[in-house]
């Protein structure tokens, strides 16, 4: 159990599997878009008769190609949720971890997202089970790691996703749910205070949004993604290089080198900067007491 809390093999493993479910989630359903459209236009008879025979020959040549990629990426799929869907029932803790937690989140929302969001009338395919796509099943299981999860650190990430997380997204998400009895009311209120948790911080993001654009560069670090964002926990690199811990411990995940100069490089590497930390946060504070 102490492997599976700390060990850096194992968070490795978390990584790797985010990156396998993201993959496999994405290839299946993009898939089976295709299918659904290419099924809609042979239903319009009139339509498609009225298409060049060799058109015909290469969109129904495309959706065999399609419907063998989603059988193999939706099984593989499959087993990689059934994975995350176990481990997150027995620990939690590596889950949350600054590198880990904000990437989990963000690949929950988004398939929420492709499974309840405006678009999801798109992965409408006939005979789903020919492709071994099970929508209530992976609703089911995505929204149980949601709960498995549930925490102030994990609703934050959640709130923090700019790119799927809506509102209105999880308020449709408890409505597919209650229609679909795909939940017990209980796991479905679980999930609906998880949501105002998340909306709660929603909220208050917005009213202490404070314009960090004008932070001195040194305060941003190298490599960082989102340029209006400062460093919470910078690092000094063997090369000399300072970034935010979270971003290195996201690269060495995938790498153990100093992306600068490819040495080798580990997290026992990394030297905290607790002056540059403090400036960083008294910069901040004057900030939010000016604004």
């Amino acid at each position: 159990m102490e492997e599976f809390n700390s060990g850096k093999q194992f968070v490795r493993y978390i990584n790797m599997l985010i990156n396998d479910t993201t993959f496999l989630l994405d290839e299946s359903l993009e898939s089976l878009k295709r299918i659904h459209e290419v099924q809609e236009e042979m239903k319009n008879k009139e339509q498609w008769d009225l298409l060049p025979r060799d058109q015909q020959q290469a969109r129904q040549s495309q959706l065999a190609q399609d419907e063998r990629v989603s059988r193999s990426y939706l099984a593989l799929a499959t087993e990689t949720v059934d994975m995350f869907h176990i481990l997150t029932k027995q620990v939690q803790k590596p889950f949350l971890r600054p590198e880990l937690g904000p990437r989990l989140a963000a690949m929950l929302n988004f398939n929420l997202q492709q499974l309840c969001g405006p678009k999801c009338r798109d992965l409408k395919v006939e005979n789903p089970e020919k492709y071994g796509f099970e929508p209530k099943k992976l609703l089911d299981q995505l929204t149980d790691i949601y709960l498995q999860l549930d925490c102030a650190r994990f609703a934050k990430a959640i709130a923090d996703d700019q790119r799927s997380y809506s509102k209105e997204l999880f308020e449709e998400v408890i409505s597919k749910m209650r229609k679909a009895g795909i939940k017990s009311t209980i796991a479905i209120e679980k999930f609906k205070l998880l949501a105002e948790k998340v909306e709660e911080i929603v909220a208050k993001n917005a009213r202490a949004e404070i314009d960090y654009s004008d932070a001195p560069d040194e305060f941003r670090g190298k490599w960082n993604p989102l340029m209006d964002t400062l460093m919470t926990d910078p690092v000094r690199l063997p090369s000399g290089t300072i970034m935010d811990r979270s971003i290195i411990l996201r690269h060495l995940l995938n790498s153990s080198t100093d992306p600068f100069n490819r040495q080798t490089l580990t997290e026992n590497m990394l030297e905290p900067v607790p002056e540059l930390k403090e400036q960083i946060q008294a910069w901040m504070r004057d900030k939010q007491n000016d604004h």
